[in-house]
């Protein structure tokens, strides 16, 4: 590994510690105690949001990237693709393997098994297509045994690569050595993906696995967050230096002896790969994030419903290991790793206080904290600051729009997290929520409903600004502090609000409404006439 430069981080989270020491016990002494039901949960979300930032700086202070090893020609290993599949269209799972036996790595040296847990015969047909294709390369069809099954082990994605590593087990026990999953709709991005990511596990003996870059063919603008830049470009870097990189699901390649040692699979969470991960790293393998583009989804959630399924999974699994999981052997930079992306999620609760604070200031002049406005700016500015420069130092480079849409997931989704807290809590340890693939296609509608809490949210800050600007003179006696904050979350939730009917046509909308408002205004006047 090769340490980058992080001297900005480190630069800004002094800044912020000083900024931080200054500002909280200025808060705990400060209190308005006449509204202890709003000035006690505001003390315990801003101490929850210090800490989970100085947790940041701490997992941040270093970052690697791994000295690349690119397989020479003539030398490459045998690698064993798994792409499980549950229902995806054929064509999209056709363009995946065909992206995988195109990629700049030997055919005769990729074993391609599509593993169908769908049992479709439309998925055999896609075989026998690719079979047709590239008839220099070795492409199976594995049906796995069915939910039920005393012979699968583990239900959904996990049960279904169980599986193939039961017939590797079986079959060719010594054949294989590295094991590439790879999701039915991931394209293989960087046409070097096998030849770097196994030259990683061949120069790394005690590497479990390589994790690369994950990106999606979005709408202009990125307007869900499906391509994370903060999270794979720069934290995962992080990552690497305290040795907690977990697997994405896709674009990540095994070295099959870490399975095997990690007993396959864990089917204990919603979904496999974070949790299989941990496992592996609790056994002392090492896991490698390497910053190439290994995956490129062919579509990502960009309606509300599949949106809200998908990052409530993560939610879940990720608050599921931080109460529940087994961390017993973890060193103390991985635990404080894998809390601070738990602690991420139990920010909601924070979030949607703070977002409610300034519609209470600004509509009844309830305060959660007793100060003068010069003491107010004096103690909050500096760590507002602080805190936004830590921000762009772990963006590092990254746009500010990348930024401000990580801003805006986190506050729009808040409530989903919480939500995911309260199924978490609910279920326990011994017990798991049910789960359903992602979609891939889009569904197009006015989802009103689903966003209902967070358009309430919005027009309430609307209406207590508009009541507060009414009532009060700007330039004399005016609250600018809380009309700040309300007009940066109404900014904040107009995008989930926006997302709600994204990718609506109204024109056409109205034009069918129209057209059965006619419709049934004739069959009314026709019954006018017979009775």
């Amino acid at each position: 590994m090769r340490d980058i430069s992080s001297w900005k981080i480190r630069l800004t989270g002094i800044i912020l510690v000083l900024a931080t020491l200054w500002y909280l016990p200025w808060v705990y002494a400060n209190l308005n105690w006449a509204a202890p039901w709003l000035a006690v949960p505001f003390a315990l979300s801003v101490t929850l949001a210090a800490v989970l930032m100085l947790i940041a700086v701490m997992t941040n202070w270093r970052r690697q990237v791994p000295i690349a090893y690119e397989v020479p020609v003539g030398q490459e290993p045998t690698v064993l693709v798994v792409i499980p599949t549950y229902g995806e269209p054929p064509t999209m799972l056709y363009e995946t393997a065909r992206s995988v036996l195109e990629q700049d790595y030997p055919r005769d040296k990729i074993k391609l098994v599509i593993s169908d847990d769908s049992h479709r015969l439309s998925v055999r047909e896609v075989v026998e297509r690719l079979k047709h294709a590239y008839p220099d390369a070795a492409v199976v069809y594995h049906e796995p045994p069915r939910r039920g099954n005393p012979r699968r082990r583990g239900d959904g994605k996990a049960g279904n690569l169980n599986s193939v590593l039961d017939a590797i087990n079986q079959h060719a026990p010594e054949a294989i050595t590295f094991i590439e999953t790879r999701d039915a709709d991931d394209l293989v991005g960087d046409a070097k993906f096998l030849r770097q990511t196994t030259g990683q596990l061949l120069a790394n003996p005690h590497a479990a696995y390589v994790q690369t870059i994950k990106q999606a063919r979005v709408s202009p603008g990125d307007p869900f967050g499906n391509l994370e830049p903060l999270f794979y470009r720069r934290l995962m870097l992080s990552k690497n230096a305290t040795n907690s990189v977990f697997p994405c699901g896709s674009g990540v390649v095994w070295r099959l002896a870490a399975l095997r040692d990690i007993g396959g699979f864990p089917d204990w969470n919603l979904v496999e790969d974070l949790q299989s991960g941990v496992e592996a790293l609790r056994r002392g393998w090492r896991g490698i994030y390497l910053p190439i583009v290994g995956a490129i989804a062919q579509t990502a959630p960009e309606d509300i419903p599949n949106l809200f399924k998908q990052r409530g999974t993560w939610a879940i699994d990720t608050l599921r290991l931080m109460f529940w999981g087994d961390k017993r052997g973890l060193s103390f930079w991985q635990r404080f790793s894998f809390l601070e992306i738990g602690l991420f999620y139990l920010l909601s609760l924070p979030m949607l206080l703070f977002t409610v604070i300034p519609a209470i200031s600004l509509g009844f002049g309830i305060y959660p904290i007793y100060s003068t406005p010069i003491e107010y700016a004096l103690h909050l500015w500096p760590y507002v600051a602080a805190m936004e420069l830590t921000l762009v130092a772990l963006a590092d480079g990254l746009r500010y729009e990348d930024l401000w849409r990580f801003r805006e997931m986190m506050i729009g989704m808040a409530p989903l997290y919480l939500k995911a807290l309260w199924i978490t809590l609910r279920y326990g340890p011994q017990h798991k929520p049910g789960y359903r693939v992602t979609r891939k296609e889009h569904v197009h509608s006015l989802y009103w409903r689903e966003t209902l809490l967070q358009s309430t949210l919005l027009l309430t800050l609307v209406a207590a600004s508009g009541y507060h600007l009414a009532v009060y003179s700007v330039l004399r006696n005016a609250d600018l502090g809380s009309l700040f904050w309300a007009a940066f979350f109404i900014l904040a939730l107009s995008r989930i609000t926006r997302n709600a009917w994204h990718g609506m046509d109204f024109q056409a909308l109205l034009k069918e409404q129209i057209r059965r408002y006619s419709k049934s205004s004739a069959v009314l006047r026709m019954l006018t006439k017979l009775f």
